[in-house]
């Protein structure tokens, strides 16, 4: 049973010193596993504009505190999920077409051939739907993958035990499964999430539509991957 451990506001409360404090308690309500926000570098407080990768300080906390939570969490046999944000990332330097599209100076100094043509860089054209904006990750460089690989594995010996991918319709379920197969997180789950089916205005009263393509995308991941209900989701909010 995985609990999620934060909300959009949490950046604003020390937050990885806050859900220290939590861990006997989260332990005691039965939670197995906890899905922390992005532990990176990121462009965003919240942590969904990556672009150090390697740089575990965040607006949650300092490199220290993540690693004391995930002592603290270990120690009460409760499992660090991380949020694995690779559809995107934010460059350091211009490149090509003026763009932000390269990564010198930091772990993972990719060129714009890591960034998908689609969005302003020399890749491929992406393999899932784009995240406006900002460089996206192109997934079909093997340079890529094998780096992507080595951090997720690092991510793995850091104290992470389960993965989250964010943004999964960006980028091919092949590629999740490879992700999988090589850092072997306990438990995966993939964001893949569309709008549910609607006739006009009206939601549709039929989502199997819907939920098959979730099924899709699992299936895709070799069944390696788990994925959250959508579909439900979007029923019941309505």
């Amino acid at each position: 049973i995985f609990q999620q451990g934060f909300n959009w506001e949490s950046h604003k409360y020390d937050w990885w010193e806050n859900l220290e404090k939590k861990v006997p308690d989260i332990a005691k309500s039965g939670f197995t596993s906890v899905w922390l926000p992005p532990a990176i570098n990121s462009f965003s407080p919240e942590g969904y504009l990556p672009q150090n990768l390697y740089l575990l300080s965040s607006s949650y906390g300092s490199e220290q505190q993540l690693k004391a939570l995930l002592q603290k969490l270990s120690k009460y046999k409760v499992r660090a999920m991380a949020d694995i944000v690779i559809n995107h990332r934010i460059g350091t330097t211009q490149g090509h077409g003026g763009l932000y599209n390269r990564y010198d100076g930091i772990p993972l100094a990719w060129d714009e051939h890591a960034v998908t043509s689609c969005t302003g860089g020399l890749g491929n054209q992406s393999t899932g739907d784009n995240f406006h904006g900002v460089p996206n990750i192109d997934h079909s460089q093997h340079f890529v993958r094998k780096d992507i690989i080595g951090w997720l594995q690092w991510l793995r010996c850091v104290g992470f035990q389960d993965f989250r991918f964010d943004f999964a319709r960006g980028y091919s379920a092949k590629y999740v499964k490879e992700y999988i197969e090589a850092a072997k997180p306990i438990f995966s789950v993939g964001e893949y999430w569309d709008s549910c089916n609607y006739s006009g205005s009206v939601l549709e009263y039929n989502q199997d539509s819907h939920r098959q393509r979730i099924i899709n995308w699992i299936d895709a991941t070799g069944q390696l991957s788990s994925a959250f209900d959508f579909t439900t989701k979007g029923i019941l909010q309505v």
